[in-house]
C-alpha cells in the first residue's frame, strides 16, 4: 500500500512487517543503495506492559491506514526532522510516561553498544507516528530452525548462535535491561549467522515482577509469569520480605533460553506453555523432569544443561555465565544423529563467538556518525578487515571453525531422532478464532513478517511449527 512513498532519503519498497503498536517496512537508501528496516512506531499513550486489548489489535490496521493517508496529503514525499539518539538516552521517567512509545527505543539504545544488538541508525519525528531506522536482515531464528533447517546437521552453529543470545543477555542485564520477549522470532541473523537481538517492545528496568504477570510470548515464558506454584511463591515471599510475590526479571530471560536450546538441538518446542493445570507434558515435567528425555532425542549431558535452567523456582535457575561454559564445552547435544558429537569450544573460538569480528566491532564504533559517511567508511575501510576475519575464523556458518595448533590465553568476556515436529491436531491461533484450515495461512504471516504479527501475551499465540501434540508419548503415572 505505501509502495514507492519516501521518507527523507529512503524509498519503501514494501511492508514487512506489522504489530499491535507498530508497522516494519523494507526501505533502501536512495544514496548508498543500503537496505533498511523503518519500523513505524503509533503515538499512543497506552503502556506496553498492560495486557492487550481486542482494540489494540487492531491497532496496527488503523495506522496502515493513517499513514497511507498521510503520505498521499504529502504526495508520497516525507522530509522529516531527525531526532538525536543521546536526548533519547536522556529521557526522564516523567517524559516517558508523555511519550511511551520512546521506552523501547530508550532501552535499546541502553544495550546499543553490544555487536549482538539490531543497531538504530536514525530515528525520524512526525506528527503523526516515529519512524526508526534500523539494519536490515531478511531471517530471523525461527525461520532459519523450521524452514531452512539450518542448524540440524551443526552443533558448532547451535553454540555459535546460542551463546551470542547469551552473550547479548548478559550485556542487557548488566545494563539494568531485561528484554522479557526472548524468541525466536525476536532473534535476526546476519549473513555470517550472527545473532540480531531486536523487539525491546516488552523490554523493562525493573528487577523484579510480581508472580503471574503474563509478559512474553506464551511458549517462552516462565511459569512464575504463567501461573505460580504455591511452594514457589511461599519463597518469592520470604525471599524479599515486601509482603508481595515477586521474582528477579532476568530469571525469566533465562527460562526463555532453555526453550530457544530445546529449539535449536531438537526442532520443536516441549510445551505450548509452562502451565501445569493447562497442559499435560509441562505437568508431567512438574513430577518428573526426565520425562524431556522421553519425548525429545536429548543426551544426558544436554538434559543436565537444561535442567540447570528450566527450574520451575527462579531463585534455583542458572546464571549466564555459568551456562555460556557449561554449553561451550557440551560434547554430546542429543542421543543420536549430527548432534550426538560436537566438539568443545576452545578459549580462542569462545571468544571468537561471543566478541564478534572485527567489522562487527569497527561497525558500532561508527553507528552515530552521520549515515553516509559511515557507509562510505564502511565500503574503503572494512571490506579487507571482513575479509581477512572471515577467512581465518571460517565464520560464514557453513562449515566448523578450523583446529588450532595452539590455543591463545583468552580471558572469558564477563559482560529416537525427532527432527520434524507435526502441526498440533488443534488450531491454536491468535485469538483462538481460526480454524485449522487457516493455520498455514497464519504461520506464513506470523513467520514472515519480522515477528511483529505474533501479539507477545498470553492466549495470543500463533500455531508454532515447532510444537506437537505430545499427550500420546507421556508416560502416566
Amino acid at each position: 500500500m505505501l509502495n514507492n512513498c519516501q521518507i527523507n532519503n529512503f524509498q519503501i519498497t514494501r511492508q514487512i512487517g506489522s504489530g499491535a503498536y507498530g508497522v516494519v517496512f523494507h526501505a533502501i537508501d536512495l544514496i548508498t543503495e543500503n537496505e533498511y528496516a523503518i519500523k513505524a512506531i503509533m503515538k499512543s499513550n497506552d503502556d506496553p506492559l498492560v495486557p492487550h486489548s481486542e482494540t489494540s489489535l487492531k491497532k496496527s490496521a488503523v495506522l496502515q491506514t493513517q499513514l497511507y493517508h498521510y503520505f498521499k496529503s504529502f504526495q508520497n514525499k516525507l522530509f522529516l526532522p531527525t531526532i538525536d539518539l543521546d536526548s533519547v538516552l536522556a529521557l526522564s521517567d516523567d517524559q516517558l510516561r508523555q511519550a511511551p512509545h520512546y521506552r523501547e527505543l530508550q532501552l535499546q539504545l541502553k544495550c546499543h553498544s553490544h555487536q549482538n544488538v539490531v543497531t538504530i541508525h536514525q530515528i525520524l519525528e512526525s506528527s503523526l507516528a516515529t519512524f526508526v531506522v534500523m539494519d536490515y536482515y531478511p531471517i530471523d531464528l525461527f525461520t532459519s530452525i523450521v524452514e531452512n533447517q539450518h542448524f540440524c546437521n551443526d552443533g558448532m552453529l547451535v553454540k555459535k548462535a546460542f551463546l551470542q543470545v547469551c552473550s547479548v543477555l548478559h550485556h542487557c542485564h548488566s545494563v539494568g535491561v531485561y528484554h522479557c520477549d526472548i524468541k525466536p522470532e525476536n532473534i535476526l541473523l546476519d549473513d555470517n549467522d550472527n545473532v540480531k537481538l531486536c523487539d525491546f517492545g516488552l523490554a523493562t528496568t525493573a528487577p523484579f515482577i510480581n508472580a503471574n504477570v503474563c509478559i512474553g510470548s506464551s511458549y517462552y515464558m516462565a511459569p512464575e509469569r504463567v501461573s505460580c506454584p504455591s511452594s514457589v511463591l511461599h519463597s518469592a515471599e520470604n525471599q524479599n520480605n515486601l509482603g508481595i510475590h515477586v521474582f528477579p526479571t532476568a530469571s525469566g530471560d533465562i527460562w526463555s533460553l532453555g526453550i530457544i536450546l530445546i529449539n535449536l538441538t531438537c526442532t520443536r518446542n516441549p510445551w505450548l506453555k509452562a502451565h501445569q493445570k493447562d497442559d499435560n507434558t509441562f505437568k508431567y515435567f512438574i513430577n518428573d523432569s526426565r520425562v524431556l528425555t522421553k519425548i525429545l532425542p536429548l543426551s544426558e549431558e544436554l538434559f543436565g544443561i537444561l535442567n540447570s535452567i528450566l527450574q520451575v523456582d527462579p531463585s534455583k535457575r542458572t546464571d549466564l555465565i555459568s551456562l555460556i561454559d557449561s554449553v561451550s564445552k557440551c560434547q554430546h547435544f542429543t542421543s543420536s544423529g549430527p548432534l550426538a558429537e560436537v566438539a568443545p569450544l576452545t578459549q580462542h573460538q569462545l571468544n571468537c563467538f561471543i566478541c564478534g569480528d572485527d567489522t562487527m566491532m569497527i561497525k558500532n564504533m561508527l553507528s552515530r556518525f552521520d549515515t553516509r559517511n559511515r557507509e562510505l567508511k564502511e565500503d574503503e575501510e572494512l571490506s579487507e578487515s571482513s575479509d581477512e576475519v572471515c577467512k581465518e575464523y571460517d565464520i560464514d556458518g557453513n562449515s566448523n571453525l578450523p583446529s588450532y595448533s595452539s590455543e591463545e590465553d583468552f580471558e572469558l568476556i564477563q559482560d529416537g531422532n525427532l527432527i520434524n515436529a507435526p502441526f498440533p491436531n488443534t488450531g491454536i491461533t491468535p485469538n483462538g478464532f481460526l480454524n485449522q484450515d487457516d493455520s498455514k495461512f497464519w504461520l506464513k504471516m506470523q513467520y514472515s513478517q519480522f515477528n511483529l504479527s505474533n501479539t507477545p501475551t498470553t492466549g495470543s499465540q500463533g500455531a508454532n511449527a515447532l510444537n506437537s501434540t505430545l499427550d500420546s508419548w507421556l508416560p502416566h503415572y
